[in-house]
């Protein structure tokens, strides 16, 4: 018999706990897969996700409040900005665009932000990256051009079963049970391709509209016609860089001239959302910990596993012995049953771990706009296979040893 055939033979026989010593790996294999993909993922995301946007002009408040609204579509600016104060940051030499914008409205749980129609033609969500209604990249439509026109981002549309010409009346506010502006019939015109970012999970209408909603009152009514009334939320800045991509040194000046200001801040991303990340970080953490955990005693498993089955086979593998088979033979049969249980358990621990990844950027689209992609190669993916399989190794050593070590007379007496 082969020493192929002998190592499966050995492994059917206890089949039952072998099982168990698989589950157990690629559980543990499979959490912490996942762990380091999200983790690795959420880390690019937060860092890119900004990248067309070099700062944020936004109200007096929490700089993360306002980078977690006009970046993420989450939680509610802090305040207005007036439209005065930022037409003169707008003239600042060391400003190459600004885009203004005001958050606040809702449509069936998506954001309804209104904004300048340069956002789809000269903003870039990513370095490079422009917003498309290119039917081939999966838009429809065009950008809006009149009052009751809208553009709805592509998570919007396929969530809602958008089509263009649908309506939908905007409510006033990002709550439960706020007024609906119920007068104000807006038709989408426009659905976006695809960016996979957060961007696809709002609904886009003219600056303007906002002002003449129905129910805002006269006195914001006033701010569509006398722009010494007007006020916007923010507004998205590409500010003057300098050779090698990096920001002109005067931007700090201007930034700190703004934050002295009693009107308003410059929030810049690449400062505010590593504090993002420390915030959710203890969270990935723990379940990497508990992936750990979980591995370390499926290795364990293995061993007490490892160890029942050379009692059970000590008769047999005594005979090995006795018919010719040598020490290293046996030690080996023993260590490749550890090292082969190791390697199978850790490709379904990676499998299993995309296969969270997958169910789990569903739900993470859903909540925030962010894609995950199941097939994304982490850094898990490279070292938790050899690390595990050496794991293996040391699990099945002990018993490899007492093999090696097995008296050929003493345990041809065992009776089975």
């Amino acid at each position: 018999m082969s020493f192929g055939r002998i190592l499966l033979h050995n492994i059917r026989r206890h089949r039952f706990s072998t099982i168990l010593a698989l589950i157990s790996i690629t559980l543990g294999v499979g959490l912490l897969t996942a762990v380091v993909s999200f983790r690795e993922q959420s880390h690019r995301h937060f860092i890119t996700e900004g990248i067309g946007v070099d700062a944020i002009l936004g109200p007096k408040g929490s700089p993360l409040q306002i980078a977690l609204n006009a970046l993420y579509n989450l939680e509610e600016m802090p305040g207005k900005l007036k439209w005065s104060y930022y037409e003169n940051v707008r003239k600042d030499p060391l400003v190459v665009d600004a885009i203004p914008f005001v958050t606040g409205h809702s449509y069936a749980g998506f954001r309804v932000n209104a904004i300048d129609d340069r956002f789809f033609t000269s903003f870039e969500y990513q370095s490079g990256k422009r917003f498309s209604f290119n039917l081939e990249a999966g838009g429809q439509g065009r950008l809006f051009k009149a009052r009751e026109e809208a553009v709805a981002g592509w998570a919007v549309a396929k969530a809602l079963g958008l089509h263009l010409g649908d309506t939908f009346n905007p409510v006033c506010g990002v709550h439960s049970g706020d007024p609906v502006h119920m007068h104000d019939r807006i038709t989408f015109v426009g659905i976006l391709a695809p960016t996979g970012t957060p961007y696809d999970r709002a609904i886009y209408i003219p600056l303007k509209t906002f002002y003449t909603l129905e129910g805002h009152g006269a006195s914001v009514a006033a701010m569509a016609t006398d722009p010494n009334q007007r006020e916007i939320s923010g507004a998205y800045l590409k500010l003057w860089h300098i050779r090698g991509g990096a920001m002109h040194p005067g931007v700090q000046n201007l930034k700190y001239e703004i934050d002295q200001s009693p009107e308003a801040q410059l929030v810049v991303p690449s400062e505010v959302v590593p504090r993002i990340l420390d915030i959710i970080g203890w969270v990935d953490k723990v379940l990497f910990i508990v992936g750990i955990l979980v591995t370390l005693l499926a290795i364990m498993f293995l061993f007490v596993v490892l160890i029942t089955a050379l009692r059970e086979q000590r008769r047999e593998l005594a005979m090995m012995r006795m018919l010719g088979a040598n020490r290293r033979t046996v030690f080996g049969l023993i260590m490749s049953e550890a090292v082969f249980l190791s390697v199978v358990g850790t490709i379904l621990g990676i499998a299993f771990g995309h296969s969270l990844v997958s169910l789990g950027s569903h739900y993470i689209a859903v909540e925030t706009g962010m894609q995950f992609a199941s097939n994304f190669v982490s850094s898990a993916d490279i070292w938790v296979l050899p690390s595990i399989t050496l794991m293996g190794a040391v699990a099945g050593l002990i018993p490899a040893v007492q093999a090696y070590r097995m008296s050929i007379l003493r345990n041809l007496n065992i009776t089975e």
